[in-house]
């Protein structure tokens, strides 16, 4: 009686292979579209972004400042809306001047700032700054509302420190959803009540470190303490 060979041949390697790349494929899809992994995605890389603007700020002795789009203007590019973020550097031969220390980077889809929220944590003394700006632009640029489009930003000293007017805020994101405004804009809502826990944040200390804030209650009675 015959034995038959009990390996494989290189055609069925080559389908087994396929298939393998086809389901891990998938595992891909469903990892990114995922919600909760979006936002563990997004602290990883809003805690980096952070560190780079206080390593910024040290290297080039200047202040810096993260930026993060917040322009609603006619020509404003909504796919960027409250999920893209950047690091600019004060210019040392002009205060009024602001140069790209990178050329910015997004939040996985999904994922945005939560301004109101981010206020509502920080009470009335610490409000979340807004400059006008073209970036990313490796020239500096003045913060001229007559140019350029709206940042919120945070702010760091030339030693890596906060600003004072920023120490202890709160960077508040989470899931949300881009839906019409009126005048063919879009905005975020944070109301769908199955994205209501997932939230995240980063508290700004004064020595320019961050503190990562993952539990839903405690971001709620920080943002709940302002309102009472």
């Amino acid at each position: 009686m015959e034995n038959r060979h009990k390996g494989y041949t290189l055609i069925e390697l080559l389908v087994v292979l396929g298939l393998m790349a086809i389901a891990f494929s998938f595992v891909i899809v469903n990892t990114v579209n995922d919600e909760d992994m979006s936002l563990k995605s997004s602290q990883r890389i809003l805690s980096a972004v952070a560190q780079g603007v206080r390593g910024q700020a040290i290297m080039n002795q200047s202040p810096a400042r993260l930026i993060i789009y917040a322009d609603q203007g006619q020509d404003s590019d909504q796919n960027k809306y409250l999920r893209f973020f950047g690091i600019v550097t004060q210019d040392p031969k002009n205060p009024k001047k602001w140069i790209a220390g990178t050329e910015g980077t997004y939040l996985p889809k999904g994922i945005y700032f939560m301004p109101e929220l981010s206020q509502r944590a920080n009470g009335r003394g610490r409000q979340v700054g807004k400059m006008h700006l073209e970036y990313p632009r490796i020239r500096s640029k003045f913060n001229d509302s007559r140019y350029g489009e709206e940042y919120y930003y945070y702010e760091f000293n030339a030693n890596g420190t906060m600003a004072a007017k920023f120490v202890n805020t709160w960077l508040i994101f989470g899931a949300g959803t881009l839906e019409p405004k009126g005048n063919r804009q879009l905005d975020v809502s944070f109301d769908n009540p199955s994205q209501e826990r997932l939230k995240s944040g980063l508290i700004f200390r004064k020595v320019g470190s961050t503190t990562l804030v993952t539990d839903f209650d405690q971001i709620d009675r920080a943002t709940q303490r302002s309102v009472r």
